[in-house]
């Protein structure tokens, strides 16, 4: 199964400029799965709800969703990133999952910070899809802190975690690979380039974008430059990784222990 991530510096407020450079650097290439940045459309900072909101897509009639399925029908796999979606008035930051079939999922961030709440919604549910019969989860940036969702993930079936992100610090990078080691799984980790804007201080984003491998291993990682990153990996892994087949039973059985929803004061 060939997977990755394209880590770039998304242009702020500009979609169509974003589309065409993906279209640049994926087009005709083969892959199975194929993770962007967070927000890779529009860029992340803003300084009010009224910046964003005019490019706030419909799912049922994204332009975006619509540029990707053709991109898809050349490349023959799926590919993921969050986009600014508006929906009876609310935006959220959703990932979007597309093949060249269609939309096949999307999921509305769960963990959202202070900073986002100023214009986006926190959706309440979990995304597992099947991509060529390999069930794929979803996550966004800040997501990746809170244990619980990717474990909720394992549970429902995912053997890859999706991660699309947007972030400047090295705590997140360290995260990656224990989610990817408790949940024995692959986890696809990608963050951007650049900088931008937050009021008038400029804000750096860090790249580091990373594939990880169930037994936790990070098996590529990028550095702060743009990278277009494909490999080839053995999705068997998720049953017989280096812990041993003992430990990876156990993990399992710990797992089901758990029953993890989201509450009701969360939902509204």
């Amino acid at each position: 199964m060939k997977i990755g991530f394209l880590q770039y510096n998304v242009k702020q407020y500009d979609p169509s400029g974003n589309l065409s450079f993906i279209e640049a650097k994926v087009n005709d290439l083969k892959f199975d799965l194929l993770v962007l940045p967070e927000l890779f459309t529009t860029g992340y900072a803003f300084d009010s709800k009224e910046d964003i909101f005019p490019f706030g897509e419909n799912l049922a009639e994204s332009p975006t969703v619509k540029f990707l399925i053709e991109l898809m029908q050349n490349c023959d796999g799926y590919i993921t990133g969050s986009i600014p979606e508006l929906d009876s008035g609310k935006l959220y930051n959703t990932s979007i999952l597309v093949g060249k079939e269609g939309l096949v999922a999307s999921y509305r961030k769960i963990h959202i910070t202070d900073y986002e709440k100023r214009a986006y919604s926190a959706g309440n549910s979990f995304v597992v899809q099947k991509c060529n019969k390999v069930p794929v989860g979803l996550t966004i940036c800040f997501d990746c802190w809170f244990a619980p969702l990717s474990s909720r993930l394992k549970l429902d079936g995912a053997e890859i975690i999706c991660h699309s992100a947007c972030f400047g610090g090295d705590i997140t990078p360290k995260i990656i690979p224990i989610r990817a080691l408790e949940n024995q799984c692959f986890y696809i980790s990608c963050n951007r380039i650049g900088s931008e804007l937050f009021g008038d201080s400029p804000e750096s984003y860090c790249g580091r974008s990373q594939i990880v491998n169930p037994s936790g291993e990070v098996i590529f990682s990028a550095d702060d430059k743009e990278c277009l990153a494909i490999l080839d990996i053995d999705i068997s892994d998720t049953k017989k990784t280096k812990l041993g087949s003992l430990i990876s039973k156990d993990i399992e059985i710990e797992h089901s222990k758990y029953a993890i929803e989201l509450g009701d004061k969360h939902n509204k």
